[in-house]
């Protein structure tokens, strides 16, 4: 706006200086140039004086003064989105410090089911070796099933939550973190108990899927509220192999000692 309003003061000084010059010396004889009495009327430089270079000053004024509310307005607008940028900003830290304690607690939780279906499955297989009626066994070993099925549905529950939160925060998370996270719960849902034909059942990758979700709760753990952040952590336990055998009995047992202490 100050430069539109230079280009036309210096566009008004030039007509002025130069076209307005020509008939500012024409005035009436006997009459000075800026003499101002009766019988004499304006000269050409008078007609200037008070007609041009008046107007143009207040144009000059008014231009002055309209840019400068115009600036001020900028400054004005420009202050307010700034503001709303930075509680934007804001905003989307909470999401993402609530976002992390959230998923956190959740990994928790399913961590500690996990480990209750590792449980209900080694007291099941346990029940092979019992000193007791058959009938008796069968009874046990029915109520054992619905609770490792019962644990099943609440890790899936968890899991579907875990997917949901996911999904309604992956806009301030890392895409690094979001894929993992997601990785996980996909490899975990996909997990199915199989019982055998000697009434075993088998707890597939139980112990990947638990250094798995260990890996997603210390990423979690290296994020910091100030920095609103992750830290990279050394290692990787997404590409764990897990060793097969053929012998039942054996995964069991070596299952039984693994998880002794973690349950």
């Amino acid at each position: 706006m100050k430069t539109i309003a230079y280009l036309l003061i210096c566009g008004f000084l030039f007509k002025t200086g130069f076209i307005s010059a020509a008939y500012a010396a024409v005035g009436t004889p006997g009459c000075g140039m800026f003499e101002i009495r009766e019988g004499c009327e304006l000269g050409g430089w008078m007609h200037l004086v008070l007609g041009d270079v008046i107007i143009g000053a207040l144009l000059a004024i008014f231009l002055h003064v309209l840019a400068h509310r115009n600036n001020i307005k900028l400054e004005n607008n420009a202050r307010t989105i700034q503001k709303i940028i930075e509680m934007q900003e804001e905003q989307r830290n909470r999401r993402k410090d609530y976002s992390v304690f959230n998923l956190k607690n959740l990994f928790t939780h399913m961590l500690h089911i996990l480990g209750q279906v590792n449980k209900s499955v080694i007291n099941f297989n346990s029940t092979l070796d019992l000193d007791m009626e058959q009938k008796e066994k069968k009874w046990r070993q029915e109520v054992l099933r619905n609770e490792i099925q019962n644990e099943e549905n609440r890790l899936a529950r968890v899991i579907d939550t875990t997917r949901n939160n996911l999904l309604s925060v992956n806009d301030v998370l890392e895409p690094e973190v979001v894929n993992q996270i997601e990785g996980v719960c996909m490899y975990i849902s996909e997990i199915k108990l199989q019982e055998s034909s000697f009434d075993i059942i088998h707890f597939p990758k139980y112990q990947t899927s638990k250094k798995k979700i260990k890996y997603v709760i210390e990423k979690l753990n290296t994020y910091t509220i100030e920095s609103h952040s992750f830290a990279k952590i050394a290692g990787d336990d997404f590409g764990i192999r897990e060793d097969k055998t053929k012998n039942n009995r054996k995964i069991l047992n070596s299952a039984a000692k693994e998880n002794s202490g973690d349950v």
